[in-house]
């Protein structure tokens, strides 16, 4: 998704780029976070030869560029099957339970944050999880812990 939203910015942009390889280094700058580091820190070089890497034929391409972030950050079989696995799992009473199958499977999917709160609590009527206290959690594991303990 991220992807297809740099490259339309891109295309919508495209006078203020000169060739591909600028629209390259400007989605490798809007990457952050510490999944993306290593790919960030090491593709440019690998495109430029700078700082003593060899450089790769054909990663000024964007679609090069696009190929290698898809392989590296894209989802896999197991996480696409684990989403499609995780929407499919009911809240029958038992938190406890229903928290460990859906970490289980979250395993694969790595859905986190508002996506992996909303996935939770958006059960049909009368499957909702009890709900929990409106406040500031400091991540995902703190907000299951509340999970756990309303009950």
């Amino acid at each position: 998704m991220w992807l297809m939203t740099c490259a339309d910015n891109l295309g919508r942009n495209s006078s203020q780029w000169e060739d591909e390889a600028q629209r390259i280094r400007y989605a490798i700058s809007q990457m952050d976070g510490k999944e993306v580091a290593s790919f960030a820190l090491t593709y440019r070089p690998q495109m430029t030869g700078e700082i003593g890497y060899t450089r790769q034929e054909g990663y000024e391409f964007w679609h090069v560029f696009a190929e290698q972030a898809r392989r590296r950050f894209g989802p896999t079989h197991e996480a696409e099957k684990s989403l499609r696995e995780m929407g499919s799992v009911k809240y029958r009473g038992d938190v406890a339970k229903f928290l460990m199958e859906m970490e289980n499977l979250n395993i694969h999917g790595r859905v986190t944050r508002i996506a992996w709160r909303n996935m939770m609590e958006d059960k049909p009527p009368g499957e909702a999880l009890p709900w929990v206290p409106h406040r500031e959690y400091v991540d995902d594991g703190e907000w299951l812990e509340a999970v756990r303990t309303v009950t």
